[in-house]
């Protein structure tokens, strides 16, 4: 970090060397501890003695894309260490910038808790930047007494660290308490599958988050989804593919739920089973990786108690043209695999971004069509609800043909006058319709 990066049993010592001869810096703090409140002393703890937590919260995503297609992260490799502050650096540009202004000008505020072997518990983030500004003392802040950033002022927990106890005191300190704001969307869903995978119970971690149990349980469901995505596009644990999609999967999480137990706000028009659900999830996911807009997106699958549809999928006629146009134009798209991306990847680059320019370039080829095919099936879906109210449909069929440019050569076509053969034959029969019924009731 600063200097030599300090071995285990070393830092051990050096910590217990302190908590037996400093005089703490502040005493009496109460933190939750192993179920109960305990009174612990805050240390001033030079850098060089402490590591950062891998597990971090705050980075999760991009550290587990990055082990998938690298190595696992070491807090004692120097190398490691610079990819870690990289991360937790780019995790809040501009509070790291004001906080970093901050430790200059009025030191550390708030403290740190480390584990009894030197693993950075909570502050991980502060302290990256007391070891950029030390790092620097001579040079960008050599008019600047940074003297004091070479410590950690922290609570020396009694505990050694291993990645299940980190887990376990990171959600306790962080995420079940005011800073969990400080977290990236996809950040908390990782943390749930990360302390069932080592064994935490729902309950656990929702005494940890300070959630309900049913809201744990929601987010693993949701968590169910992403994985489905992640593997559907080759990005298995890529968590990082999923940044600025939250939204579209937490509510395609509770339409599928819906529509899988056939419950009473899931109305339909005819029965789809399993596969239809999977091949709408399929659907779903390539509008996801567009970032298609939220409010726009749930017009595939909202279901509803009415019999009136929300969704595309709830009308069978609007659904299997949507699905159709769509598997016609998606089929004809051909890219590049992952590891064409991974195995040439800019060292400039983190892998992160690498696959996010690959979204990229696969979004600007679809994204015409997919906006098209979502606009023809929402004007369906509006004339559909819309059905009771033939007055409605016929004036916003008539604004359609009014806006018809007949100066256009594409206007004197063969297929324009079929067009607009059937729309007189349609307009006949209904006048026929209307006049029968009106003399009838005349």
């Amino acid at each position: 970090m600063i200097e030599t990066i300090l071995k285990e049993k070393l830092r051990i010592e050096k910590l217990k060397e302190i908590k037996k001869t400093e005089t703490p810096i502040m005493t009496g703090v109460r933190i939750p501890y192993k179920g109960e409140d305990k009174e612990f002393d805050v240390y001033r703890i030079p850098l060089r003695y402490l590591v950062y937590n891998p597990y971090n919260g705050r980075i999760g995503t991009k550290v587990r894309t990055f082990e998938v297609n690298s190595h696992k992260l070491n807090p004692e490799d120097e190398e490691d260490v610079k990819i870690i502050e990289k991360y937790l650096w780019d995790s809040k540009i501009d509070r790291n910038k004001k906080t970093m202004e901050s430790l200059i000008k009025y030191k550390q505020k708030e403290y740190g808790i480390v584990s009894r072997n030197g693993y950075i518990i909570d502050g991980n983030r502060r302290a990256s930047l007391l070891n950029e500004i030390f790092r620097k003392r001579n040079t960008k802040y050599k008019n600047h007494d940074v003297s004091h950033c070479e410590f950690f002022n922290a609570i020396i927990l009694d505990d050694d660290a291993d990645k299940k106890e980190i887990l376990r005191l990171e959600t306790t300190y962080q995420m079940g308490m005011d800073e969990k704001l400080d977290y990236n969307a996809t950040e908390k869903y990782l943390k749930c599958k990360q302390l069932l995978d080592e064994g935490y119970t729902t309950k656990d971690i929702a005494e940890m988050m300070d959630e309900k149990e049913s809201t744990i349980k929601k987010n693993l469901e949701i968590l169910k989804l992403m994985d489905e995505y992640l593997e559907y596009y080759d990005y298995k644990d890529m968590y990082s593919m999923l940044e600025k999609r939250e939204g579209q999967f937490v509510d395609l999480s509770r339409f599928v739920k819906s529509y899988e137990e056939k419950s009473g706000n899931a109305h339909t028009n005819w029965d789809p089973d399993l596969t239809d659900i999977t091949e709408m999830v399929s659907i779903c996911f390539d509008y996801i990786r567009a970032q298609y807009e939220g409010k726009e997106f749930r017009n595939i699958a909202q279901n509803s108690r009415s019999s009136i549809p929300k969704g595309f999928f709830a009308n069978k006629t609007i659904w299997e043209d949507f699905k159709k146009k769509h598997e016609n134009f998606i089929d004809e798209i051909e890219e590049e695999p992952v590891t064409a991306y991974t195995d040439t990847k800019d060292g400039s680059k983190d892998i992160s971004t690498i696959l996010a320019e690959r979204d990229d370039v696969w979004t600007n080829r679809v994204i015409n069509k997919l906006t098209e095919n979502m606009n023809k099936s929402k004007r369906r879906l509006e004339d559909t609800q819309a059905a009771d109210k033939p007055a409605v449909l016929l004036k916003n069929a008539i604004d359609a043909i009014e806006l018809i440019d007949t100066n256009q050569e594409t206007f004197y076509t063969s297929e324009v006058i079929n067009l607009v053969n059937q729309i007189n034959s349609i307009c006949w029969d209904y006048k026929k319709i209307i006049q029968k019924e009106l003399r009838k009731n005349g």
